[in-house]
Formats: structure tokens, sequence, C-alpha cells
């Protein structure tokens, strides 16, 4: 993955760093990685710029992305599939992420949303993560959909019922 530039107070180009946080959130332990960069701490009371040390900034777009995936270690952490976990079974099972939204009942873009921006909702995190675990319930969840012709259907009834999930 290209690391992501930021540009600093003395206007040169840095690096994004991530590191792994640990946080109790709600009584849950949590663990995920953040986004930052390192630039001079600014006093704001009088804007004089302090080079002795720099500490971590963020950007807008790294706090969002900090947030989405506080949000997300949260809710996997409640039971929800990880993004790892849905990109592991499509992979095994070779089921795109458009069929497994439509297998699931969910629009087209949801499992890939899911897999790039983490999960967003605990039902829908919970759903996908019993159907992930039992494949009698993707099985079902296969033959039922009318988004899918007969023969992708039968094709992935195959493919999930000879392999172990």
């Amino acid at each position: 993955m290209k690391t992501k530039k930021v540009l600093t107070r003395d206007n040169k180009l840095t690096s994004e760093l991530r590191r792994t946080v640990k946080k109790t959130f709600k009584g849950v332990k949590l663990s995920y990685n953040e986004v930052y960069y390192l630039d001079y701490e600014v006093n704001e009371d009088t804007g004089v710029i302090s080079k002795e040390e720099k500490t971590r900034h963020y950007t807008k777009e790294q706090t969002n992305r900090n947030m989405k995936a506080l949000k997300s270690s949260y809710l996997i952490a409640k039971g929800a599939a990880s993004p790892n976990e849905i990109i592991e079974f499509r992979n095994k099972y070779h089921i795109a992420a458009s069929t497994l939204s439509k297998i699931l009942g969910f629009s087209k873009n949801t499992i890939s949303n899911i897999e790039n921006e983490g999960v967003t909702s605990l039902s829908s995190g919970r759903l996908i993560k019993m159907c992930l675990n039992n494949k009698d319930i993707m099985y079902y969840y296969i033959k039922v959909c009318d988004a899918i012709d007969n023969v992708k259907k039968d094709e992935l009834s195959k493919n999930i019922m000879q392999q172990e999930i």
C-alpha cells in the first residue's frame, strides 16, 4: 500500500505513520491501527512553533479513518465479522464481493465497502459472521437468492458444500 504524504508546518512532505492502539471502550478491550503524522507542537495561544520535539498530529481525513477503525474494532469485538474474515471466505470459495452482497440480501457494494472501510453495523456484521461460519445457512441463502442465476447458484452451492468452513 502506498504511503500517503502530509505537508508539515515547515512546508515539507512527511509520511503518514501507523501505530497499533489498545483501548478499553465500554468495558471491551480493543486494538486497532491508527494513522497520524509527526510535526512540531504549536502553542495555541501565541501561535509559536516549538521546534524542540515532534508530536502526533491528525488531518481531518486521518481522524475520520481512525474513528472508523475504532468503531469497526468495537463491532468486531461484539461479534461482527471482520473485513479479513470476509476476504478469506470469499477467496476460499471464489465468490465476488458483489455476489456475496446479493446472496446475503445487501446492496451490491456492501461487502466491498465493509472490506475497505470496516464494519458499519453490528446487526449486519453479526449476520455476515453467522453466514460465514455456517455452510447450511450460506447454502440456504444461495438457493433462495433471486439476484443470481441458477448456474451460478449450483456452482456456489457445490463449492460451499464440498469444503469445510
